[in-house]
């Protein structure tokens, strides 16, 4: 046909109905985020106090008590009080928009803002949560299918294969060994373990694990579940922020952690907060705000002692 009109061209024909809207927003999807539950909040902090909090760690006895014999003088020793300190920082991020677009939206503009920042501020809280951890003096890398490299130096080593059951063994028997005191539990429980989708299939797919998972919890063969395995309870992060892959994807990170591993200050909790429309109520906007930040109370080279176990490797 020559002309005359159709549904191609707008001028011609297109403009004649207007496209269906559905009603159904669709949102991207969101990381598992696990770091966050973690951490433990100072006591005795928060808003007007300052922007710093200091908190003190005792020390073992300096010397061991002994035998002594009836007529000796008791033998005398002391502890150590160190002092470390913390100070918060402002976190946020904001969405503005238009009072134009809000009144000619078909969609309530502030619930899609509202989740976007509720999504963002979960993941960079984790994620600083991750951050921080990372600092820690003590990593372990797997140099070998039965082969681990532990460092107390915070430098850790080049490796080129996968976590297993023996690596996880290896760390275990590396905290307890040197008093680490389990993150649940109590005396007698269980650490923790964050990692990724790679470093939980390195475990998955060792033949150790799946003779002893044959016969203990074979249910989770079926869904995939890694749970609890050698005094661990394993937990899957997918938010690639907080952990990722080492050595060209060969190897998954992962964050050990005991007890009082984290913790943090907060002068203002997390919050949604409207902006104050300004331009005649032409301009406004959401945001999402906290004061506060988080810290590793044991260091290493400090305390001669940790209590998270970075697993990962120097070569990316």
């Amino acid at each position: 046909m020559a002309s005359g009109q159709s549904w191609g061209i707008s001028a011609d024909g297109g403009y004649m109905a207007n496209p269906k809207l559905s009603k159904k927003l669709r949102f991207s999807t969101q990381p598992l985020l696990k770091f966050r539950q973690f951490v433990r909040p100072i006591d005795a902090f928060g808003k007007n106090v300052g922007d710093t909090v200091d908190y003190n760690k005792v020390t073992n006895v300096q010397t061991a008590g002994r035998k002594i014999s009836e007529t000796e003088k008791m033998p005398e020793t002391k502890f150590i009080i160190r002092r470390a300190s913390m100070s918060v920082s402002e976190w946020g991020n904001s969405i503005p928009y238009t009072g134009k677009l809000s009144d000619l939206s078909s969609f309530d503009i502030t619930n899609p803002v509202h989740k976007g920042l509720r999504d963002d501020m979960a993941k960079v809280l984790d994620s600083g949560v991750a951050t921080v951890a990372k600092t820690t003096d003590l990593s372990y890398t797997p140099t070998g299918v039965a082969v681990g490299d532990l460092q107390t130096d915070g430098s850790p080593a080049s490796g080129g294969v996968n976590f297993n059951l023996f690596h996880l063994k290896e760390i275990v028997d590396y905290a307890v060994e040197n008093n680490i005191p389990p993150a649940t539990g109590g005396e007698g429980g269980d650490y923790v373990l964050i990692g990724t989708q790679k470093l939980i299939r390195g475990i998955l797919d060792d033949p150790e694990f799946q003779e002893w998972t044959k016969y203990t919890q074979a249910d989770r063969l079926l869904n995939g579940e890694v749970g609890k395995v050698y005094r661990t309870r394993i937990v899957l992060t997918t938010n690639t922020g907080a952990l990722a892959k080492k050595n060209s994807s060969a190897l998954g990170e992962g964050m050990f952690l005991g007890d009082d591993a984290l913790v943090e200050a907060v002068a203002v909790s997390e919050e949604i907060r409207a902006k104050v429309p300004d331009d005649y109520g032409r301009s406004k906007g959401v945001a999402w705000y906290m004061l506060g930040d988080f810290a590793t109370p044991w260091d290493f080279s400090v305390d001669g002692e940790g209590r998270i176990i970075y697993i990962t490797s120097s070569s990316a």
